[in-house]
């Protein structure tokens, strides 16, 4: 660790809301499932995995079809997108009802399945759900078991939905020091503390392109982001865990970088200031070293 800071009435011991990058944790979870054979494929559609949350579709619904690699990709086709406060699927509507899978699962299709990319907090909502089904036992306590343990991670706070499932998709409550583990363990391939707990393949996986995103730089993985440029006349790519507030776990793989950060700027452009320091401050100086 070559530094740590934190603001005043902050410290190692508090925990923070991480929103978003909540989701690149659930990812994570989704690999480990595939690792244990629990999950066969990420072409499963989420209807086999879940019956009873399907079961109000009728048998030749196309929302039948969504996979766990469109919820993974924010590609499920529905009619949601959590960045247009228009859409009928937005997730603030979404927390205001009793029943999120529900609430989901009404949503018409407004693009082709597996095909458009709509960032979408519900369906990672339905990947908690598999990750409940299959993982025999709540998210929390599969979580503490496969990834949290074996990192070192006590105490992890995750939220409740109003049916009693987890929120797989934020308000994870995580130390800052939890974050830049978890970006040690992805920028290790999956190894932590001596050992490989996620898999090498899985973590290659989620952390490569896996669907542009419209009208914007960045790409996406599996819950991951990524994006590349130029600094001080040399090429970086960047791996990253976004939260809303400024949460963020970054990894330049060309540097061997891990850097965490918490806020709650929540809904500012405030919350990039992390990514400023990172690309302005962080990188140049450790480029500099190196000469």
């Amino acid at each position: 660790v070559m530094a740590e800071a934190y603001a005043p009435r902050n410290g190692p011991d508090r925990r923070h809301d991480i929103r978003s990058a909540t989701k690149s944790i659930t990812a994570l979870l989704i690999g480990i499932l595939l690792e244990e054979g629990q999950l066969k494929s990420v072409s499963t559609p989420l209807s086999n995995l879940l019956p009873e949350t399907f079961a109000s579709l009728d048998a030749d619904d196309p929302r039948r079809q969504i996979t766990v690699e469109d919820a993974l990709t924010m590609r499920t086709g529905l009619a949601c997108d959590d960045w247009a406060p228009a859409s009928v699927g937005q997730e603030d509507k979404m927390y205001k009802t009793q029943d999120w899978a529900a609430f989901l699962l009404a949503l018409p299709i407004s693009h082709e399945i597996g095909a458009h990319f709509s960032y979408c907090t519900g369906g990672v909502i339905l990947l908690g759900r598999v990750i409940e089904q299959l993982g025999g036992q709540p998210v929390p306590a599969f979580a503490q078991q496969h990834l949290f343990d074996p990192l070192g991670i006590r105490d992890a706070e995750w939220a409740e939905t109003p049916g009693g499932h987890t929120d797989t998709g934020g308000h994870l409550e995580l130390r800052l020091q939890d974050l830049y583990r978890i970006g040690q363990l992805v920028a290790q391939d999956g190894e932590g503390n001596g050992q490989q707990i996620v898999s090498r393949r899985w973590v290659r996986t989620i952390t490569s392109e896996q669907t542009p995103v419209p009208d914007r730089r960045e790409r996406y993985g599996y819950l991951w982001w990524l994006n590349e440029g130029t600094v001080a006349g040399q090429a970086v790519s960047l791996v990253y865990a976004h939260g809303n507030g400024g949460n963020f776990i970054f990894i330049v793989p060309e540097l061997g970088l891990v850097a965490a950060f918490n806020a709650n700027n929540y809904n500012s452009r405030e919350q990039f200031i992390p990514m400023q320091i990172l690309s302005e401050e962080m990188i140049p100086a450790l480029l500099t070293s190196e000469e």
